[in-house]
């Protein structure tokens, strides 16, 4: 009797993989149409229409996908909306199109839709043969600097949490219609090596500051408040003597954005590991201007 039971648990079992397989299996498809759907419409159509044609899809998604009983804080004492929420949610859906098109970004329909202010600062770097560190922080569409960049004539790749074996399929098809196919899009944590000798060989970088992992340093930002920073991407400019610029993405409503990248962060702060504190204010400097106005 215990062997029938075992045997009816383990084909349940099996079932239920299969199953879940079978899910995920239908789940990839479906995303595979809308992202076919997506680059044959976007073809025919302006901007304008095709993000008409698709706000209604983000709305709904939105809305399906309900709101917490604790909304986060917008800013200091600035409690968010479940109205604002569902809109931003919204809005970051749209943005997420985008990443299905990244050789389309660009053409002029699209490329007149991005600003990109410090662009000579890549230009001069690429010039003079150096690597380019660009620091970010997890803040706006910050998901699109890569392919914006790629658009504007730039091999940038970023370094990411995960592992290589579980980028999904939608991902991959992505990465092969990307601007510099024979450059890889994305590097993973424990893909280090390969990242060194990408920025060796004068390429451009993105690293987050911001990531809880590996090692941090406390930045003073004034008030006797500290700034929690990841150093992976000072202790890559000082090891690689890239530039390290930060830069951060702006969205300004209806598939319009601003990049800005800042001023490099002093050679003088990057002489030696032995205090990454100062290339920190730097960045961070740079980059605060940015999260006062959009506290959102």
């Amino acid at each position: 009797m215990k062997q029938l039971n075992l045997a009816f648990s383990c084909s349940r079992i099996r079932a239920v993989i299969r199953f879940g397989d079978m899910e995920n299996r239908i789940k990839d498809t479906r995303k595979l149409l809308f992202f076919f759907s997506v680059r044959w419409l976007e073809r025919r159509l302006s901007v304008r229409s095709l993000y008409r044609i698709l706000r209604p899809h983000a709305f709904v998604r939105a809305a399906l996908k309900g709101i917490p009983a604790s909304l986060p804080l917008a800013g200091p004492g600035v409690e968010k909306s479940a109205r604002a929420m569902r809109e931003e949610r919204m809005k970051r859906y749209l943005n997420q199109i985008l990443e299905y098109l990244p050789e389309r970004l660009a053409e002029p329909k699209w490329m007149s839709g991005c600003r990109i202010a410090g662009l000579e600062r890549l230009q001069q770097a690429r010039q003079n043969g150096r690597p380019v560190v660009l620091a970010f922080r997890h803040f706006g569409p910050y998901f699109l600097l890569r392919p914006w960049l790629r658009a504007a004539g730039f091999p940038v790749a970023s370094l990411i949490r995960g592992k290589p074996g579980n980028r999904f399929r939608l991902r991959r098809r992505e990465d092969r219609v990307s601007p510099f196919p024979g450059v890889p899009t994305v590097f993973y944590l424990d893909q280090l090596r390969a990242a060194d000798k990408f920025l060796a060989a004068g390429n451009l970088l993105l690293v987050a500051i911001d990531h809880a992992t590996g090692k941090q340093m406390d930045v003073p930002v004034g008030d006797g408040r500290t700034f929690r920073m990841a150093t992976g991407a000072v202790r890559l400019a000082i090891r690689h003597r890239a530039e390290l610029i930060p830069c951060s993405i702006i969205d300004e409503g209806c598939w319009r954005f601003q990049i800005e990248l800042g001023r490099p962060a002093p050679a003088e702060c990057l002489a030696t590991e032995s205090d990454l504190v100062p290339a920190g204010k730097h960045l961070l400097n740079e980059l605060r201007p940015h999260f006062g106005d959009h506290p959102g």
